[in-house]
């Protein structure tokens, strides 16, 4: 499951709960215990999705409310403001007993789904930008060189509003026939109350005006390893997790590409813009002229998770060469996940190669000898073999194929090439309300490459 789905799911739970708040009254202690923990919980997947998207911790960790009061009076460094209204909003000033497996409160059961669903986004954002460490996938790269991260501030600003709104309710829900319960909640309270009237709302609202029109990146999922057999692709969707998975790891490990990889990725990046009629022909020629020179080069043959790479892309081509023979234009308009793609594909193809190369596993053709044997009048040509080089023509026509694409701009740099996937934000219309947010201060966190921080 993608961002874009989790999203719409904390979205709709975060909906869910303000709606339960204003009709269900809390029944017992316990329901308050367990709305309050689900808010804090919510609070804290928010956080920790916003610091991975900036790519560490805003130097804010000490405000307390009112330093984060005034933070956000200012005029700009929205992405620093929202940060610290975000950890403002979770401060409370005592903590409230777990309550147990099973709530009656609706309110709690639907933060707790949102909490889940923010949590899920996180991991998957992990996954490719993991705190402390290099971006393992070319995702995450083009993440760190900022693309898509003003849509994704955006998504987490969307539901930071939600979650304001639901507590502008909130300090309703605790006074509601509480008795004594009132006073023992009454940090809770403030909290809701100071976020309701806290500058976060406008700060979020900023965020989003930002993130109109930008990349996007809902369709962002969790990078896997390739996998051994490869899974039979049926769908355009199981083709699109084959290419990701491998070249996912072929980006992770460039030093295991080898020229089955370069062959069967070429043939599949060509078979995929021959399926799409109105494809640019510059497109459809470079993706030709690297599947030619990849025919041409021999290689050392793959293994272990190499090995597994390549039987996913084999299962990709595969059903896109069925997709060629079946000639259905219906089916040739769903291709369009799949050429998003071919630009990581063909950034992680490049990547190997000058490692391959490098590693001296490549060989191209060399200049024949004629041999005449013993007793023979005839003489025989003798194909031979000589490692690649970087100045062959054979390399230098796969290395420029991979890169003449309009969609990478003609860029010779990977990371620029990797980077345009995510495609730059347009020019800014006015820049009060287009500017992109501003990189604030971080301070790196440590934590693990996939998996939810607790």
């Amino acid at each position: 499951m993608t961002i874009g789905h989790w999203h719409s799911r904390a979205d709709r739970a975060l909906r869910a709960a303000t709606t339960a708040t204003r009709q269900q009254p809390p029944g017992s202690a316990a329901d308050i215990n367990a709305v309050v923990n689900a808010r804090s919980a919510v609070y804290a997947q928010l956080i920790r999705a916003t610091e991975l998207l900036a790519g560490g911790r805003p130097a804010v960790e000490r405000l307390d409310r009112a330093g984060a009061t005034a933070l956000m009076a200012r005029r700009g460094q929205r992405l620093t403001q929202f940060y610290a209204g975000l950890r403002a909003a979770a401060l409370v000033d005592r903590r409230f007993p777990p309550s147990g497996s099973w709530v009656s409160a609706e309110p709690a059961r639907s933060l707790r789904r949102a909490a889940d669903a923010v949590g899920v986004i996180g991991d998957i954002l992990a996954c490719h930008v993991p705190p402390g460490q290099r971006p393992p996938t070319p995702e995450g790269f083009a993440i760190r060189r900022g693309g898509g991260v003003p849509a994704g501030l955006a998504d987490i600003a969307r539901l930071t509003s939600s979650l304001v709104v639901l507590d502008m309710a909130l300090p309703g829900w605790l006074d509601h026939g509480q008795g004594h319960l009132t006073e023992i909640y009454r940090p809770v309270a403030e909290a809701a109350r100071w976020t309701a009237n806290s500058d976060l709302g406008r700060t979020a609202r900023d965020l989003i005006v930002a993130g109109k029109g930008q990349s996007s990146l809902h369709g962002l999922d969790i990078a896997r390893s390739p996998l051994d057999p490869a899974p039979d692709v049926r769908t355009v969707d199981d083709a699109v997790a084959a290419v990701a998975a491998a070249r996912s790891w072929l980006w992770q490990y460039p030093e295991q590409l080898t020229g089955v990889h370069l062959q069967l990725g070429t043939q599949l990046g060509l078979a995929a813009h021959v399926a799409v009629s109105d494809e640019a022909p510059a497109k459809v020629g470079g993706w030709r002229r690297a599947a030619i020179a990849a025919a041409e080069l021999r290689a050392t043959p793959p293994v272990g998770l190499a090995r597994d790479a390549a039987g996913e892309l084999t299962e990709a081509l595969r059903w896109m060469r069925s997709h060629l023979a079946d000639g259905s234009d219906g089916k040739a308009r769903d291709l369009g996940r799949l050429n998003s793609e071919l630009p990581f594909l063909a950034a992680t193809l490049h990547r190997g190669l000058s490692a391959a190369v490098r590693r001296g596993d490549l060989f191209v053709k060399a200049e024949g000898a004629l041999t005449r044997p013993a007793g023979s009048l005839v003489f025989h040509a003798v194909e031979r073999w000589r490692p690649a080089r970087s100045h062959d023509d054979v390399v230098q026509d796969l290395g420029r194929g991979l890169l003449e694409r309009r969609d990478l701009d003609n860029v010779s740099e990977l990371g620029k090439a990797a980077a345009r996937a995510f495609p730059r934000p347009p020019r800014p219309r006015s820049p009060m309300a287009q500017a992109p947010p501003n990189l604030p201060t971080a301070e790196v966190a440590p934590g693990r490459a996939c998996g939810r921080s607790r």
